[in-house]
Protein backbone atom coordinates (compact mmCIF):
# COMPACT_ATOMS: atom_id res chain seq x y z
CA UNK A 1 0.00 0.00 0.00
CA UNK A 2 1.62 3.49 -1.13
CA UNK A 3 1.24 5.88 2.29
CA UNK A 4 2.95 8.31 0.50
CA UNK A 5 -0.37 10.56 -0.32
CA UNK A 6 -1.34 10.43 3.25
CA UNK A 7 2.07 11.00 4.17
CA UNK A 8 2.99 14.37 2.99
CA UNK A 9 0.04 16.16 4.04
CA UNK A 10 1.00 14.65 7.61
CA UNK A 11 3.88 16.16 7.77
CA UNK A 12 2.62 19.59 6.54
CA UNK A 13 0.35 19.43 8.96
CA UNK A 14 2.49 18.74 11.41
CA UNK A 15 4.92 21.51 10.22
CA UNK A 16 2.19 24.25 9.97
CA UNK A 17 1.29 23.08 14.04
CA UNK A 18 4.36 21.91 15.26
CA UNK A 19 7.63 23.03 12.84
CA UNK A 20 9.91 25.77 12.70
CA UNK A 21 8.79 29.04 11.33
CA UNK A 22 8.81 30.18 7.89
CA UNK A 23 12.45 31.35 7.02
CA UNK A 24 12.50 35.55 7.46
CA UNK A 25 13.15 37.08 4.37
CA UNK A 26 15.14 40.93 4.31
CA UNK A 27 13.07 43.14 6.49
CA UNK A 28 10.71 45.40 4.39
CA UNK A 29 12.48 48.82 5.46
CA UNK A 30 15.60 47.06 4.64
CA UNK A 31 15.62 49.54 1.65
CA UNK A 32 14.88 52.77 3.77
CA UNK A 33 17.78 52.22 6.76
CA UNK A 34 16.17 56.18 8.16
CA UNK A 35 12.75 54.80 8.59
CA UNK A 36 13.88 51.25 9.61
CA UNK A 37 15.15 52.74 12.64
CA UNK A 38 11.99 54.22 13.59
CA UNK A 39 10.01 51.16 12.88
CA UNK A 40 10.38 48.99 16.49
CA UNK A 41 9.41 51.81 18.76
CA UNK A 42 6.61 52.72 16.33
CA UNK A 43 5.26 49.39 16.34
CA UNK A 44 5.29 49.38 20.27
CA UNK A 45 3.95 52.06 19.98
CA UNK A 46 1.15 50.78 18.01
CA UNK A 47 0.87 47.87 19.74
CA UNK A 48 0.25 49.38 22.94
CA UNK A 49 -2.46 51.76 21.61
CA UNK A 50 -4.45 48.20 20.22
CA UNK A 51 -3.74 46.85 23.67
CA UNK A 52 -5.83 49.66 25.07
CA UNK A 53 -8.09 50.01 22.36
CA UNK A 54 -8.96 46.16 22.69
CA UNK A 55 -8.73 46.43 26.79
CA UNK A 56 -11.72 49.40 26.72
CA UNK A 57 -13.77 47.30 23.90
CA UNK A 58 -13.53 44.03 25.89
CA UNK A 59 -14.36 46.01 29.40
CA UNK A 60 -17.48 47.49 27.59
CA UNK A 61 -18.30 43.92 26.93
CA UNK A 62 -18.83 43.19 30.71
CA UNK A 63 -15.30 41.56 31.03
CA UNK A 64 -13.25 41.78 34.67
CA UNK A 65 -10.50 43.85 34.37
CA UNK A 66 -7.46 41.01 34.14
CA UNK A 67 -9.46 39.12 31.64
CA UNK A 68 -9.94 41.85 29.34
CA UNK A 69 -6.34 42.07 29.61
CA UNK A 70 -5.87 38.87 28.80
CA UNK A 71 -7.56 39.02 25.74
CA UNK A 72 -6.12 41.87 24.52
CA UNK A 73 -2.79 40.53 25.34
CA UNK A 74 -4.27 37.39 23.17
CA UNK A 75 -5.53 39.57 20.50
CA UNK A 76 -1.84 42.19 20.25
CA UNK A 77 0.89 39.36 20.65
CA UNK A 78 0.22 37.87 17.06
CA UNK A 79 1.13 41.34 15.59
CA UNK A 80 4.13 41.40 18.03
CA UNK A 81 5.45 38.08 16.87
CA UNK A 82 4.74 38.79 12.63
CA UNK A 83 7.68 40.34 11.69
CA UNK A 84 9.73 37.66 12.55
CA UNK A 85 7.82 34.87 13.34
CA UNK A 86 4.77 34.86 10.91
CA UNK A 87 3.56 30.82 11.53
CA UNK A 88 4.25 31.48 15.30
CA UNK A 89 1.80 34.23 14.72
CA UNK A 90 -0.86 32.68 13.14
CA UNK A 91 -1.21 30.12 15.79
CA UNK A 92 -1.21 32.43 18.32
CA UNK A 93 -4.29 33.76 16.67
CA UNK A 94 -6.15 30.89 15.96
CA UNK A 95 -6.01 30.79 19.74
CA UNK A 96 -7.14 33.85 20.37
CA UNK A 97 -10.43 33.52 17.83
CA UNK A 98 -10.94 29.94 19.46
CA UNK A 99 -10.73 32.10 22.68
CA UNK A 100 -11.93 35.45 22.32
CA UNK A 101 -15.46 35.57 21.65
CA UNK A 102 -17.47 33.92 24.80
CA UNK A 103 -18.20 37.85 25.79
CA UNK A 104 -19.25 39.27 22.34
CA UNK A 105 -22.64 41.12 22.93
CA UNK A 106 -25.59 39.24 20.61
CA UNK A 107 -26.13 42.18 19.23
CA UNK A 108 -22.53 42.59 17.12
CA UNK A 109 -22.50 41.08 14.05
CA UNK A 110 -19.17 39.48 14.24
CA UNK A 111 -18.11 37.86 17.39
CA UNK A 112 -14.66 39.32 17.91
CA UNK A 113 -13.37 42.72 18.33
CA UNK A 114 -12.30 45.06 15.40
CA UNK A 115 -8.47 44.90 16.47
CA UNK A 116 -8.41 40.70 16.68
CA UNK A 117 -10.53 40.76 13.27
CA UNK A 118 -8.36 42.81 10.95
CA UNK A 119 -5.19 41.76 12.99
CA UNK A 120 -5.98 38.00 12.45
CA UNK A 121 -6.36 39.70 8.61
CA UNK A 122 -3.41 40.84 8.38
CA UNK A 123 -1.33 37.99 10.00
CA UNK A 124 -3.12 35.59 7.50
CA UNK A 125 -1.89 38.21 4.70
CA UNK A 126 1.25 37.81 5.82
CA UNK A 127 1.62 34.09 6.53
CA UNK A 128 -0.02 32.98 3.21
CA UNK A 129 3.18 34.63 1.27
CA UNK A 130 5.65 33.24 3.12
CA UNK A 131 5.20 29.39 3.41
CA UNK A 132 4.77 26.68 0.90
CA UNK A 133 1.98 25.34 -0.54
CA UNK A 134 1.16 22.12 1.15
CA UNK A 135 1.58 24.49 4.82
CA UNK A 136 -0.21 26.84 3.06
CA UNK A 137 -3.25 24.66 1.87
CA UNK A 138 -3.33 23.07 5.91
CA UNK A 139 -3.27 27.33 7.13
CA UNK A 140 -6.46 28.18 5.17
CA UNK A 141 -8.28 24.85 5.98
CA UNK A 142 -7.72 25.39 9.97
CA UNK A 143 -8.43 29.09 9.74
CA UNK A 144 -11.63 28.16 7.96
CA UNK A 145 -12.75 26.45 11.84
CA UNK A 146 -13.34 29.67 13.46
CA UNK A 147 -15.35 31.43 10.58
CA UNK A 148 -17.66 28.17 10.09
CA UNK A 149 -18.05 27.57 13.93
CA UNK A 150 -18.07 30.93 15.88
CA UNK A 151 -19.16 33.32 12.47
CA UNK A 152 -23.00 34.52 11.76
CA UNK A 153 -23.49 32.25 9.24
CA UNK A 154 -25.07 35.39 6.62
CA UNK A 155 -21.53 36.48 7.04
CA UNK A 156 -19.59 32.98 6.41
CA UNK A 157 -19.75 33.30 2.70
CA UNK A 158 -17.65 36.97 2.39
CA UNK A 159 -15.04 35.89 4.90
CA UNK A 160 -14.78 32.39 2.82
CA UNK A 161 -14.12 34.33 -0.14
CA UNK A 162 -11.68 36.88 1.13
CA UNK A 163 -9.89 33.74 2.91
CA UNK A 164 -9.66 32.26 -0.71
CA UNK A 165 -8.52 35.28 -2.10
CA UNK A 166 -5.56 36.16 0.32
CA UNK A 167 -4.58 32.19 -0.11
CA UNK A 168 -4.20 32.85 -4.34
CA UNK A 169 -2.93 36.14 -4.16
CA UNK A 170 -0.44 35.13 -1.04
CA UNK A 171 0.68 32.11 -3.48
CA UNK A 172 1.41 34.12 -6.24
CA UNK A 173 3.13 36.70 -4.61
CA UNK A 174 5.42 33.64 -2.97
CA UNK A 175 5.76 32.43 -6.55
CA UNK A 176 6.56 35.65 -8.33
CA UNK A 177 9.14 36.01 -5.10
CA UNK A 178 10.63 32.82 -5.75
CA UNK A 179 11.12 33.58 -10.04
CA UNK A 180 12.41 36.70 -9.19
CA UNK A 181 15.30 35.03 -6.33
CA UNK A 182 16.21 32.08 -8.92
CA UNK A 183 16.38 35.06 -12.25
CA UNK A 184 18.81 37.26 -9.33
CA UNK A 185 20.91 34.14 -8.87
CA UNK A 186 20.80 32.93 -12.48
CA UNK A 187 21.89 36.42 -13.24
CA UNK A 188 24.87 36.93 -10.54
CA UNK A 189 25.83 32.87 -12.13
CA UNK A 190 26.02 34.44 -15.96
CA UNK A 191 27.91 37.48 -14.48
CA UNK A 192 30.32 35.29 -12.94
CA UNK A 193 30.86 33.20 -16.12
CA UNK A 194 31.08 35.88 -18.39
CA UNK A 195 34.02 37.34 -15.92
CA UNK A 196 35.92 34.02 -16.05
CA UNK A 197 35.57 33.78 -19.22
CA UNK A 198 36.90 37.36 -19.83
CA UNK A 199 39.90 36.31 -18.10
CA UNK A 200 40.93 33.37 -19.41
CA UNK A 201 40.52 35.20 -23.45
CA UNK A 202 42.92 37.71 -21.64
CA UNK A 203 45.08 35.23 -20.50
CA UNK A 204 44.67 33.22 -23.92
CA UNK A 205 45.92 36.48 -25.71
CA UNK A 206 48.79 37.11 -23.54
CA UNK A 207 49.81 33.71 -24.54
CA UNK A 208 49.53 33.63 -27.80
CA UNK A 209 51.44 37.23 -27.52
CA UNK A 210 54.67 35.62 -25.67
CA UNK A 211 54.43 32.63 -27.95
CA UNK A 212 54.86 34.48 -31.06
CA UNK A 213 57.75 36.53 -29.53
CA UNK A 214 58.94 33.51 -28.07
CA UNK A 215 58.83 31.03 -30.82
CA UNK A 216 60.28 33.59 -33.46
CA UNK A 217 63.48 33.69 -31.04
CA UNK A 218 63.59 30.20 -30.72
CA UNK A 219 63.22 29.32 -33.91
CA UNK A 220 66.22 31.20 -34.77
CA UNK A 221 68.34 29.86 -32.06
CA UNK A 222 67.09 25.97 -33.59
CA UNK A 223 68.31 27.16 -37.13
CA UNK A 224 71.74 28.70 -36.51
CA UNK A 225 71.95 25.53 -33.76
CA UNK A 226 71.37 23.31 -37.20
CA UNK A 227 73.36 25.36 -39.77
CA UNK A 228 76.37 26.15 -37.31
CA UNK A 229 78.52 23.18 -37.91
CA UNK A 230 77.75 23.74 -42.07
CA UNK A 231 78.52 27.25 -41.83
CA UNK A 232 81.98 27.08 -39.46
CA UNK A 233 84.56 25.10 -40.53
CA UNK A 234 86.94 22.93 -38.23
CA UNK A 235 83.93 22.57 -35.76
CA UNK A 236 84.64 19.46 -33.25
CA UNK A 237 82.63 16.25 -33.45
CA UNK A 238 81.55 17.16 -29.48
CA UNK A 239 80.74 21.19 -30.72
CA UNK A 240 78.60 19.41 -33.35
CA UNK A 241 76.69 17.34 -31.12
CA UNK A 242 75.82 20.56 -28.93
CA UNK A 243 75.06 22.07 -31.34
CA UNK A 244 72.83 19.35 -32.43
CA UNK A 245 71.10 19.08 -28.81
CA UNK A 246 70.66 23.18 -28.47
CA UNK A 247 68.24 22.43 -31.64
CA UNK A 248 66.25 19.94 -30.83
CA UNK A 249 65.94 21.50 -27.01
CA UNK A 250 64.64 24.58 -28.95
CA UNK A 251 62.27 22.61 -30.93
CA UNK A 252 60.91 20.58 -27.80
CA UNK A 253 60.59 24.06 -26.18
CA UNK A 254 58.39 25.13 -29.17
CA UNK A 255 56.84 22.65 -28.54
CA UNK A 256 55.83 22.91 -25.10
CA UNK A 257 54.81 26.12 -25.90
CA UNK A 258 52.13 25.44 -28.49
CA UNK A 259 50.84 22.82 -26.07
CA UNK A 260 50.45 25.53 -23.15
CA UNK A 261 48.78 27.58 -26.07
CA UNK A 262 46.43 25.22 -27.25
CA UNK A 263 45.39 24.49 -22.97
CA UNK A 264 44.58 27.90 -22.90
CA UNK A 265 42.31 28.27 -26.05
CA UNK A 266 40.94 24.63 -24.85
CA UNK A 267 39.50 26.13 -21.54
CA UNK A 268 38.60 29.57 -22.81
CA UNK A 269 36.47 27.81 -24.90
CA UNK A 270 34.68 25.57 -22.03
CA UNK A 271 36.85 22.36 -23.31
CA UNK A 272 38.98 19.81 -21.26
CA UNK A 273 42.65 19.63 -23.26
CA UNK A 274 43.58 16.98 -24.82
CA UNK A 275 45.97 15.24 -22.45
CA UNK A 276 49.53 14.47 -24.41
CA UNK A 277 50.06 10.59 -25.40
CA UNK A 278 54.08 11.43 -25.03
Amino acid sequence: MNRQPIAAPLRALRQTLLGPDAPVERPLLARWPGPARYAAPVGLLAALGLFLITLTVETEWGLPLPVAMLFAAMTVAPLLALPRRPLLAWRLTVVALLTCTFNAPADQPWPWTPTLALGSIAVLAVVVARVDRPVLAWVVTISTVPVLTLVHPNNQVPVLLLLGALAIVGDLIRRNRLSRRALAAQTELSEREQERRAVLEERTRIARELHDVVAHHMSLIAVQAETAPYRLTDVPAPAAAEFVAIAASARDALTDMRRLLGCCAARTAGRRPRRSRT
